[in-house]
């Protein structure tokens, strides 16, 4: 009882600091005065209702949604192939291709990001909100492939001969039987990398600019002046749009399945 008690105290020492800026947040983009400030100035909810009639907003939010979707493709077109291939090497090789492919998250992002930066900027594509969602595809990679990998470990290895003796051909018995194993892994894979590529800001600010801002770089730049309560209001929207993403993720990936193992 005394250890139960004791770890309650210690998750909600530790929720407190988490919840309250989005708390204090969230209350704030419902005052009634023209800077953000706590406590709340009155209640209204006329800042939401500017927030969506503003299309700056939408424009961001499209770009981070554009971002998400192309980087979440290219991690599943790229990542599932690479956790079918990295079992079929030698121990030692499939060791080094783990972490070369896993550099995206090994290094610093801020330096991975101007290292983008420079890269585009020799190539003339410094702006493009394609290549800022490979970029952000590259650094969120490891966890597609962990996840997939992960499935693969916990799919029975007789499972496909079996079906091969049964007469299904090549094709068949990847669509049929395999695919279907892994398929938990990948929906995963995929939702993370989604919620990580929605929420990126330090790549995203970067190589963005200022005519394809993603929400989060948005938000930002919205901080260097007075910082109003409409802010607070695009701020707590992005946060319901995360939120429903990641609990999607927790009801339907079981991520902590593939991503903290024993």
């Amino acid at each position: 009882m005394k250890r139960v008690r004791l770890a309650v105290v210690v998750t909600v020492c530790a929720l407190v600091p988490l919840l309250a800026p989005t708390a204090l947040v969230v209350s704030a983009s419902l005052s009634k005065g023209q800077v953000l400030t706590f406590p709340p100035q009155g209640f209204t909810t006329n800042w939401y209702a500017e927030m969506f009639s503003t299309p700056a907003v939408w424009t961001a939010l499209g770009n981070s949604l554009y971002v998400a979707a192309l980087s979440v493709g290219i991690n599943v077109a790229c990542g599932v192939p690479a956790a079918l291939a990295l079992p079929h090497v030698s121990r030692y090789s499939r060791t080094l291709f783990t972490v070369l492919l896993s550099l995206g998250i090994s290094s610093p992002t801020i330096v991975t990001a101007f290292a983008y930066f420079d890269l585009y900027n020799r190539i003339g594509v410094r702006g493009n909100l394609t290549a800022v969602a490979v970029a952000v595809a590259i650094t969120c990679f490891p966890f597609m492939l962990w996840t997939v990998l992960a499935a693969i470990e916990d799919t029975d290895s007789n499972v496909v001969p079996a079906a091969a003796t049964l007469g299904a051909d090549p094709v068949e018995q990847f669509l049929f039987v395999r695919l279907p194993l892994l398929a938990p892994g990948i929906v995963t894979g995929a939702l993370v990398v989604f919620v990580l590529s929605i929420t990126d800001f330090v790549v995203s600010q970067v190589l963005t600019t200022i005519d394809n801002q993603t929400l989060p770089v948005f938000v930002y730049s919205g901080l260097r002046g007075a910082i109003s309560p409409a802010l607070g209001a695009v701020s707590a929207f992005f946060i319901a749009v995360v939120a429903l993403a990641f609990a999607v993720v927790l009801r339907l990936g079981k991520v902590e399945r593939f991503l903290f193992r024993a």
